[in-house]
């Protein structure tokens, strides 16, 4: 029956320790496509990368909301940059528990590196808990 027991308590754990896994896989998961998000919404607006309206640091404010979207939106560069970091910031929040992040832009003459740093509070990590995801890629201009 002591035996019996132990190898139920066992299973216990090792059930415990796959959803843990699994939730920690869903939000890295979830970090690597909202990183990816604003780089292609920088794609589509390369005249604002080149200006540096992407930049953002984690201290930073979110932008103030400008509506961009639709068949009636009439936004500049500079607008629709602040329109994406404001989506882009909020989608953070909702999607990752204590999600926040950065973007840093680094002119290299033909192209711009972009470097994005995702973070989030992942309350089932054994470490600390802090988790990020850095995406670095380079934009033609």
């Amino acid at each position: 029956m002591v035996i019996l027991s132990i190898g139920v308590l066992g299973l216990g754990i090792l059930q415990l320790t796959a959803l843990q896994n699994t939730q920690g896989g869903h939000l890295r998961t979830q970090a690597s496509i909202l990183a990816y998000d604003i780089i292609d919404s920088m794609r589509a607006n390369i005249a604002s990368v080149t200006g540096g309206d992407y930049s953002i640091t984690f201290a930073a404010a979110t932008p103030d909301t400008v509506n961009c979207y639709g068949l009636d939106a009439d936004c500049t560069t500079n607008q629709m940059a602040s329109s994406d970091l404001n989506r882009w910031r909020i989608l953070l929040d909702n999607y990752l528990p204590a999600g926040n992040g950065q973007v840093e832009l680094l002119d290299l003459g033909g192209t711009t590196q972009v470097t994005v740093t995702v973070q989030w509070l992942d309350p089932y990590s054994a470490e600390s808990g802090n988790e990020q995801v850095v995406l670095i890629s380079e934009l033609t201009q």
